[in-house]
């Protein structure tokens, strides 16, 4: 069984995974204007230093809404 993982460790790693880039990339991809509470940078930092809280973060306090313009 050496080299073989279960799929239930493997799992929840995917998630963190699948967490930890998609909220890197989505604080890039974001306009400074629509950042909260901190600079970008600092987002960025928290994010590398502890990936599931901050990523977490920044989903659910990172950025403002946007604003949805009507024609």
């Amino acid at each position: 069984m050496l080299g073989m993982l279960d799929p239930l460790a493997v799992a929840p790693m995917v998630l963190v995974a699948v967490l930890c880039v998609g909220a890197l990339l989505d604080c890039v991809r974001t306009p400074r204007e629509r950042v909260r509470y901190v600079p970008k940078l600092l987002w960025l930092f928290f994010m590398l230093s502890a990936p599931v809280v901050g990523g977490l973060a920044w989903v659910y306090l990172g950025k403002r809404p946007a604003v949805l313009v009507r024609a």
